[in-house]
């Protein structure tokens, strides 16, 4: 009789941990603060001004919209970001770029990843001019790959394979003058982000397609000089 009663006891708490166990949550944005309870993952937000997501890790937070609406009596939201360790250095993605410049015409990939501070990391990549095949590696922040001599923009292939938690770029017009798009991500709802959103430094011989900033000047050769030079000191790093 005791084995029966503990069983049942045993039985009744799983079902507890199964039932308070979340991994979605629902809120409402009302004018007195958020009421609703959060998942363990990420939450619906209703609000004034439609439908956002929003979700936290180890590297950002982020709020994205899912829809618009108007639905009158709740409080409005903006669409958010935070890195969690600061801004991404620029000589970052200085570095990405010249990884991407050393052969413009196809299309790479380049990784920051997180591992007590940010770093680039490139991993074993099939590359051709119109795709680019990777493993995204671990504790990535921001996945950044480059359309050749295509314009800059994240096509339906993206949008498809961008469905995780992090940030998202893309270099287009590599045989002209660079182009840059960024993005974040949550859960395959994005959000459109300029450079001083992500990054620390000034975006050089590069557009910035989302604030329409057009790149701080610098001789068309000299521009590519620059990069190479900074890519061959990269990976003279590995040589010795």
């Amino acid at each position: 009789m005791e084995d029966e009663e503990e069983g049942a006891a045993v039985g009744r708490k799983a079902m507890m941990t199964e039932t308070a166990f979340k991994p979605v949550g629902y809120l409402v944005s009302t004018k007195e603060g958020m009421r609703g309870e959060r998942g363990a993952f990420y939450d619906y937000v209703t609000a004034e001004n439609g439908v956002f997501i929003e979700a936290e890790g180890r590297f950002l937070a982020a709020r994205v919209q899912v829809a618009k609406g108007v639905i009158r009596g709740l409080a409005p939201l903006e669409p958010a970001l935070v890195l969690r360790h600061g801004p991404i250095p620029q000589h970052l993605f200085d570095l990405a770029l010249s990884a991407m410049l050393i052969d413009p015409e196809q299309e790479r990939y380049v990784a920051v990843t997180w591992a007590d501070g940010y770093h680039i990391t490139v991993p074993e990549q099939e590359v051709s001019a119109s795709s680019v095949v990777y493993e995204v590696p671990d504790d990535t922040v921001l996945d950044l790959h480059s359309h050749g001599g295509m314009r800059a923009f994240f096509s339906t292939t993206d949008n498809r394979d961008e469905s995780g938690f992090r940030l998202f770029g893309v270099v287009g017009r590599l045989s002209g003058n660079p182009q840059l798009r960024l993005r974040v991500g949550v859960y395959g709802y994005h959000h459109a982000v300029t450079w001083d959103e992500v990054f620390a430094g000034s975006l050089e011989g590069v557009d910035d397609l989302l604030t329409a900033r057009p790149a701080l000047e610098l001789l068309p050769e000299g521009r590519f000089a620059v990069h190479l030079s900074r890519m061959r000191q990269f990976l003279g790093r590995f040589g010795s």
